[in-house]
């Protein structure tokens, strides 16, 4: 693994005992590569567990190493109150968390401030890397590394470009050089677009767009495949969706803006 540029491994504190892991310890020491715990926060039925946070902190206390902070479902609905309890927990220690891909809509995410590492696991996810970095970042947090499953798809679904993870180290088949490093990355912003709050302002049903594309219209009828009856213009969902390329430039620019305001509202 050192060999192919992996600088660092984290082993499962949660669900084996530290003790479990002494000689994969003593290897990265040998081989000079940083070596912590991770655990996830939740309890056997899936609620939120302070004791399996303070455990993973005082492991690595005792190891003198960072740690991941694996918190998943069970912060949903928990607004700021547990990120707030995570971040004042693990202080200024060195530690990150592991989440799922996307964060939650019902969580304020602003009070972490070491990385995000979003659990990147599959083809599906691996095509969105770039989306779900600048997602994560929208919603406050400065630095996103993604951690790629290895056991969920292959080498080639992942832009793998340095820093990332790979999750986990047993799926690789020992073939650790075809998850190597294809390049570089920015991960971090100076500051998270947050828009004054921990999500952009939805622009909601009064954008404008469908009275100021009509003026248009009516200043410049050449410029729409609309037909005005009865003194107002027919919605663009009259026009033949199958075949966008012979609306008239009005009508395409109608359909544009309101597919950006969709999206950026959803």
């Amino acid at each position: 693994m050192k060999a192919a540029g992996f600088g660092a491994v984290f082993c499962n504190v949660g669900d084996f005992p530290p003790t479990d892991w002494e000689t994969v310890r003593e290897r990265a020491v040998q081989s000079g590569v940083v070596c912590g715990p991770w655990a996830r926060t939740a309890d056997a039925d899936g609620d939120w567990d302070e004791e399996r946070l303070h455990l993973l902190i005082d492991v690595a206390t005792d190891w003198e190493s960072p740690y991941i902070v694996n918190s998943e479902a069970e912060l949903k609905g928990s607004g700021d109150q547990l990120t707030s309890y995570i971040a004042a927990a693990c202080g200024e220690n060195d530690w990150a968390l592991s989440m799922e891909p996307w964060p939650f809509e019902d969580v304020d995410w602003t009070p972490i401030k070491v990385p995000a590492l979003p659990q990147v696991f599959g083809p599906d996810w691996g095509a969105k890397i770039l989306h779900v970095r600048q997602g994560w970042q929208a919603r406050g947090v400065r630095c996103v590394v993604c951690t790629f499953g290895s056991y969920n798809g292959v080498p080639a679904d992942y832009d793998r470009l340095s820093p990332y993870g790979v999750y986990t180290a047993d799926d690789m088949g020992t073939d650790y050089e075809l998850w190597s490093a294809l390049g570089t990355c920015t991960p971090c912003v100076q500051q998270p677009p947050t828009n004054g709050g921990g999500m952009a302002t939805k622009i909601g049903s009064q954008d404008g767009i469908k009275a100021a594309c009509n003026r248009l219209r009516d200043l410049d009828p050449s410029g729409t495949l609309l037909q005005k009856a009865g003194g107002s213009w027919p919605d663009i969902s009259t026009l033949p969706q199958n075949d966008v390329g012979s609306w008239k430039a009005y009508d395409k620019l109608q359909r544009t803006l309101q597919i950006l305001k969709d999206d950026h509202d959803a």
